[in-house]
């Protein structure tokens, strides 16, 4: 599974991005270098939205909203 990165702040080296750009890093060395020093924060996690799913988001939150 690839892991996508999302820039924290703008950087030039042998990657450039700039806040809030999403990119690939497949060098495990660079990638991991750029996670301490906080240019980059991990999307591994992160699950692209659909409309199904954002919809099942709101019901929940309105089922919340009203207990």
């Amino acid at each position: 599974m690839a892991v996508m990165y999302k820039a924290t702040k703008s950087f030039s080296g042998l990657i450039n991005m700039k806040k809030g750009d999403v990119k690939e890093i497949k060098d495990e060395e660079i990638a991991n270098d750029l996670l301490r020093a906080g240019y980059v924060m991990a999307l591994e996690d992160e699950k692209p939205l659909t409309k199904a799913t954002s919809k099942k988001s709101a019901k929940k939150a309105d089922s919340k909203d009203g207990e």
